[in-house]
């Protein structure tokens, strides 16, 4: 009963054991493989297959390693894959750059006495190119050629080739062959396996793909053609990296590589490290030539500013630290990332020097209230604010010199404004009673940011009734959209005032005496004119004087005479 028990748990253990290393190797029919417990690759095989490490599990490769064409190995957030051995894609395509300093050096051992070396051109070379080939003191024109022989020895050998070459495209090699007629083999050497100086490794594509969310470890291994995407956390420690470029360091994730080798890469660069991405390159070799050992490249170059219509101008942008003026849009923004070299703010060129942009931005508004402008190192992330120092005019109160005033009149008033933003401004103040502008003296006022003034106004009205005064800011045109952050827009208001109509005023006296004299002047002309009448129709004959020599009877006779001799008349 024992021994049953004890051999049906062997069993089970055994078909447990089993279960555990049923993925203990990589898939070679095409299909998917999931990684969910640590498993170790140590015999060297061919892969064909996709392969998914879990988050908690662990991959280590320790073998060499063919991968098929478009395979993917994917390690989740919290997988991890260690590579001490090497993966080779079956499907490499590479090529080899040249320019006027390349040199290749060659030995394809004792094969025979002679030969030629055939060089494959990746593509037919221009007519209009100047390209030589220089092979001790034979010289080929290859203008118009995409293959070309020279005669070489092939005893062992050491073989030199030299390259004078003018022309606006690159000029690529994809193979070379060691052609004889010998009985030994005839050696082929793709262009990753040419030894080389001042070339540029190429890969017009990758023969299969690393994706890395959790955990990548490198160390001495090797990979050739692999498309890489670091978005975890990555060491690439004394390994070589054939074909595996440009590597993508995703924003927030980390790639160290230490005593490592990179060549041939996909685009101009070795390693691309995206926005805020961390990245040590230390004691490392890269593709060299025209190929950059790492840059770091922003998705986007948005600046945000507190303003539209602001111009920017901008110096030292970017790779090519270009110049420009731009203006920001009606959201007060301005992508000065047009171009992928406008975005790579820093980067380590082929000779492993590092360089950082030295770029700057000057905003300026400018505006009926002033020019208001800030000069800035150019920000090195995805998004920033910027933000111009801007006035904040506040017409803090109005203070009328009475509650009442008769109409047509002018009555005083104080006008407080305060300027609490950043920067000074001359500004008008404009007054209004409802919405009608107010008949009032011109305010005009240049504040430092910090000052208050008084400012007195006079007031008047030509009609009645209880006012009140409202001053506030004239706004120009440019900064209407931005009047709320540069201003109290509703202004201040005035105590109210009762307008009144004077039934008499001061005037009126003046009138009556006017009037006055006016007929005392006409009454005297006219009795001067009486009297000037009279005058002409008399003449200048005096009338006689009675003289006195009768009695008091005889003047009342001559008096009854005289009555007499008028009635008769």
């Amino acid at each position: 009963m024992r021994t049953a028990l004890t051999l049906m748990m062997l069993l089970i253990f055994t078909s447990f054991a089993g279960m555990v290393n049923v993925n203990a190797a990589p898939p070679s029919d095409g299909n998917d493989v999931i990684i969910d417990a640590d498993e170790t690759w140590s015999d060297s095989q061919a892969m064909n297959g996709n392969v998914l490490v879990k988050n908690g599990a662990t991959l280590t490769i320790d073998a060499d390693m063919t991968v098929g064409p478009n395979n993917a190995i994917t390690v989740e957030d919290g997988g991890q894959l260690i590579l001490t051995g090497s993966l080779t894609g079956e499907d490499i395509n590479s090529a080899l750059t040249l320019t006027n300093s390349s040199q290749l050096h060659l030995n394809f051992g004792d094969l025979a006495e002679t030969g030629t070396i055939q060089f494959n051109f990746q593509e037919t070379v221009s007519t209009s190119a100047m390209m030589n080939i220089t092979v001790g003191d034979q010289t080929v024109d290859a203008a118009g050629q995409d293959t070309v022989s020279i005669e070489v020895p092939l005893d062992g050998t050491d073989i030199v080739v030299d390259f004078y070459i003018y022309h606006v495209f690159p000029i690529q090699i994809t193979s070379l062959q060691a052609l004889h007629t010998g009985s030994g083999e005839i050696p082929i050497l793709a262009a990753h396996e040419i030894n080389q100086t001042n070339g540029s490794l190429t890969w017009s594509e990758a023969s299969f793909s690393m994706t890395v969310f959790g955990t990548m470890h490198m160390e001495n291994s090797s990979t050739f053609g692999a498309d890489i995407l670091c978005a975890g956390v990555c060491e690439i420690e004394s390994s070589d990296l054939i074909g595996s470029a440009p590597i993508h360091v995703e924003n927030g994730s980390s790639l160290s590589v230490n005593s490592s080798l990179i060549q041939g890469s996909r685009t101009d660069e070795d390693i691309i490290v995206h926005d805020h991405a961390e990245i040590s390159y230390t004691n490392s070799q890269g593709t060299g030539g025209i190929t950059d050992a790492w840059i770091r490249l922003l998705s986007q170059r948005i600046i945000q500013t507190n303003s539209p219509n602001a111009t920017v101008h901008q110096t030292g942008i970017g790779y090519g630290a270009s110049t420009r003026d731009d203006i920001t849009d009606a959201n007060g923004q301005l992508d000065i990332g047009g171009s992928e070299w406008r975005r790579i703010v820093e980067w380590v060129d082929q000779n492993g020097e590092y360089h950082s942009e030295d770029a700057e931005l000057n905003l300026t508004l400018s505006s009926g209230w002033g020019d208001f402008s800030i000069t800035t190192p150019a920000p090195k992330s995805p998004y920033a604010v910027v933000n111009i120092p801007l006035p904040y005019i506040e017409v803090v109160s109005i203070d009328a010199e009475d509650t009442t005033a008769d109409t047509n009149k002018w009555i005083g008033a104080m006008v407080t404004v305060g300027n609490t933003g950043d920067s000074a401004a001359t500004v008008n103040i404009w007054c209004y009673v409802g919405d009608d502008l107010a008949d009032t003296t011109t305010l005009t006022i240049t504040l430092a940011p910090g000052e208050e003034k008084n400012l007195p106004v006079s007031w008047r009205t030509n009609t009645d009734g209880p006012q009140v005064l409202n001053c506030r800011t004239l706004i120009p045109n440019v900064l209407r959209s931005i009047s709320e952050d540069i201003t109290n827009t509703e202004g201040a208001n005035s105590q109210e005032v009762g307008w009144y109509i004077s039934e008499e005023t001061e005037d009126q006296p003046l009138v009556v005496y006017g009037i006055l004299a006016l007929i005392i002047i006409g009454a005297s002309a006219m009795l001067s004119l009486r009297a000037t009448s009279k005058d002409s129709k008399y003449g200048d004959v005096a009338e006689p004087i009675p003289e006195e020599t009768g009695t008091e009877e005889t003047e009342e006779a001559e008096d009854t005479e005289t009555v007499e001799d008028e009635q008769e008349d």
